[in-house]
């Protein structure tokens, strides 16, 4: 095929030709992907970090050049679909990014990531007459090991396992922020990144890890599942354990990938907990590094064992930290979304990765519980999957951390959604636990109540974050929630002892579906109070209008499309849904300030493009799905901004305080670049969010790569300060050591090292 030709198919089937782009599936693209095309195209969806090094020779500077985002993942861009439809062109299995040569894509330099320019200017002064709800914090080094930040540490995932992500340090202030400074990079040791086409096949994902910061030291996984002990206050590498995880096969899923690690300490010491993306749950000596040899086999556990079938690591893996609560580590895992298209030879669903839910002890590494997120017969919920669907059923995982109340002695699961995620039809009814939040008993996993926030999940609206654990003021009563946001962008608030709902939820009705076999509930839960914190429903009072010619384009494109309000269902003509599978909120979930009872969560607005078609192969269901983030003009959302936000409730009164866009997003568009337009926030960013006395803290790609302050009361930004390497929303942290406080980031693309990134106040001396 001529190159030009290549070009104009490109153009046909990219965000800003939506008409042209269904025709284009609706008479080609359907036919091939009718093919084994489609299992591969529900996988290419995800992040392929291997194809970076060969893509930086045409360009590529992060997952962009591809995909919608510049993580990966989440669909393929107009490019990305080109190389798709050149594979099946070409007959081959294998993407080859050398083919953009034959497409005239230009081949450019990409330098070198450098730190020349870390000690960018100060942005905004604050005003001096503000004041900050300032907390003195006494260090006590003979005290006693708690899971909280009260002592300048940082010793869970989210600060606390409660994941509040606070902390009371209160050193750095709203006066000093122009004093902060850059104290260290680390750059790990085991996890370089990939540049190079020899290595491509064992690239990593985005660098998404926050690390933990107990006894002077900072603990860090990397993406290949490597423990790095890092000096907390020079930054340099104190002792490595590497599992070896980089020479096996790919993991599932994100590949190569990472969020954390879980801490444990008692009188005979303190001990890392390492989920490896394998399976494998390691106890290492906090000192050392060395295997604990009386936990588990030698230091270890094979999680992929112990359930009521064996999980097949072609399928699932582990990127999120555990969660320790009491002398019980806590750990669920992520299964393959497209699960159900692995088996080639029936029975198609003998073997669906199972989602449960485990409890081990931290001591011995002994599994004491499994949580069953499909209830099996005789067990709270089996009802709800018809078709004896239980029996089989896949997903329904917790893929996200979860969180915990150590005095009540409860474990809160943020379950996710069941084996096929846009078609239901093969299992009928609500389908408990999917997209719940559960509470369990942490000592024996014993179910304690529910929640479920979207019934009969076909949107993949699964519950991406932690519940956060916080304690609220309401009539004169000290009132002990739990708090869940939803990709959504629902807020949902529970009493967390009963799961009584802090404010009245209602049922509403919900659009219908055509496919044959589908049966979405009729209904789903809504809140009364708090008010959503994003927009919700693909409908024409939502369309971007800047100026009548931009509306009239944007509505010319949806016509094609099916589009409604939240819950609309998918569809052979293709629906738009808004909040998109990506949120809403994500995996950066929510941050709590306890001191006046605010509740921070970050969001993004991007709708998804779900495509369904019949599934002709020996899967058991009548239907298929497929999806991407479209938009009708060179990246330009259909929707009107912020295309980001971040937003402040009183969680006392479920009021939003205030909602801000998170950065100036595509002002410089070619059709907004003459319109003088406010922050239309950063397209797909969702990062997670750090809460402190002085401001709120996070990460940045809006304006190169950040750590940011902004105002609690207001949004406004007080701070900035460019950053090392690649952001991919991972929250920071912050602790005291050597009596000094610090800001640390974790950043890191493909192609680069795994870096953490430290600020402090200038010294005096």
């Amino acid at each position: 095929m001529h190159k030009q030709t290549l070009k104009e198919n490109c153009s046909k089937i990219c965000g800003a030709y939506p008409d042209r782009y269904f025709l284009y599936l609706s008479k080609k693209f359907l036919k091939i992907f009718l093919s084994t095309i489609f299992v591969f195209a529900s996988i290419t969806v995800l992040a392929k970090p291997e194809y970076i090094a060969q893509a930086m020779e045409y360009g590529a500077k992060d997952c962009s050049f591809c995909h919608a985002t510049a993580l990966g993942g989440e669909a393929v861009n107009e490019r990305g679909q080109w190389l798709i439809e050149e594979r099946e062109r070409r007959k081959t299995d294998e993407i080859d990014v050398a083919w953009l040569e034959s497409r005239g894509d230009e081949v450019v330099e990409t330098p070198d990531e450098t730190t020349e320019d870390l000690e960018d200017a100060i942005s905004e002064r604050p005003s001096d007459d503000l004041t900050s709800n300032s907390t003195e914090i006494a260090i006590d080094p003979e005290r006693p090991f708690d899971f909280t930040t009260n002592f300048g540490e940082w010793p869970a995932y989210g600060g606390d396992i409660g994941a509040r992500k606070y902390s009371p340090l209160n050193q750095i202030t709203r006066e000093n922020l122009s004093q902060l400074q850059l104290a260290w990079v680390w750059e790990s040791e085991t996890d370089k990144g990939v540049r190079n086409e020899r290595d491509a096949a064992k690239a990593p994902d985005m660098f998404k890890g926050t690390p933990l910061m107990v006894d002077g030291r900072l603990f860090m996984r990397t993406r290949y599942s490597a423990v790095e002990a890092v000096d907390a206050q020079s930054g340099e590498t104190l002792w490595t354990y590497d599992p070896g995880t980089r020479e096996g096969p790919r993991p599932a899923m994100f590949g190569f990938t990472t969020r954390g690690l879980a801490f444990f300490k008692d009188k005979s010491g303190g001990r890392i907990l390492l989920v490896t993306s394998r399976g494998w749950l390691i106890a290492l000596d906090a000192e050392s590094g060395e295997l604990i040899e009386g936990f588990g086999t030698k230091g270890k556990v094979d999680l992929r064992k112990g359930l009521r079938r064996p999980l097949d690591p072609r399928q699932i893996a582990w990127s999120h930290a555990p969660n320790v609560c009491g002398d019980v580590v806590v750990i669920g895992s992520q299964p393959t979304d497209d699960s159900h298209s692995w088996s080639f030879s029936p029975p198609w669903n003998s073997n669906l990765p199972l989602g449960d839910v485990r409890g081990f002890d931290v001591k011995t590494g002994e599994q004491k519980w499994v949580f069953k997120t499909v209830p099996q017969e005789g067990e709270v919920g089996n009802e709800t999957w018809g078709n004896e669907s239980w029996k089989w059923m896949g997903n329904t995982n917790v893929w996200s951390t979860t969180s915990c109340d150590p005095e009540l002695n409860l474990v809160y699961l943020p379950v996710t959604a069941p084996t096929n995620h846009f078609y239901g039809g093969a299992r009928p009814g609500d389908n408990l636990f999917g997209t719940s939040l559960v509470a369990v008993d942490a000592s024996t996993g014993e179910y304690v109540w529910h929640f479920q926030n979207v019934r009969h999940d076909i949107w993949d609206y699964d519950n991406p974050a932690a519940p956060v654990v916080a304690d609220i003021h309401r009539n004169g009563k000290t009132v002990k929630v739990v708090a869940q946001v939803t990709k959504t962008g629902y807020l949902f608030v529970f009493e967390r002892a009963t799961g009584e709902p802090i404010w009245e939820i209602e049922d509403v009705e919900v659009p219908g579906s055509d496919l044959e076999g589908e049966q979405p509930s009729p209904t789903q839960p809504r809140p009364t109070w708090p008010p959503p914190f994003e927009m919700q429903g693909l409908v024409e009072e939502n369309v971007i209008d800047f100026t009548p010619e931009i509306r009239e384009r944007a509505m010319a494109a949806l016509s094609k499309f099916k589009i409604g309000p939240l819950f609309t269902t998918p569809s052979t003509k293709g629906t738009l849904i808004l909040p998109g599978i990506g949120g809403g909120a994500n995996w950066g979930g929510a941050a709590f300030d306890p001191v006046d009872q605010s509740l921070f969560v970050a969001s993004r607005r991007q709708p998804t493009l779900i495509i369904s078609f019949p599934e002709k192969r020996n899967r058991g269901i009548k239907y298929n799905g497929i999806f991407t983030m479209p938009s009708f003009e060179r990246g330009l959302p259909y929707i009107k901004p912020p295309w980001s936000s971040i937003t402040a409730y009183d969680l006392n009164t479920g009021d939003i305080k205030w909602t801000v866009p998170n950065g100036r997003g595509p002002v410089d568009h070619p059709l907004l670049s003459d319109l003088n337009l406010p922050a239309l926030g950063q397209i797909g960013a969702a990062p997670g969010l750090l809460v402190t006395p002085t401001a709120i803290f996070f990460g940045s790609r809006d304006r190169g790569n950040q750590l940011i302050a902004m105002d609690k009361s207001n949004g406004k930004v007080l701070w900035r300060h460019n950053i090392a390497g690649f952001f991919s929303d991972a929250p920071p942290i912050t602790y005291m050591f050597g009596n000094k406080q610090y800001l640390v980031i974790g950043t890191g693309g493909s192609w680069e090292p795994a870096r953490m990134v430290a600020f402090a106040l200038q010294s005096s001396d």
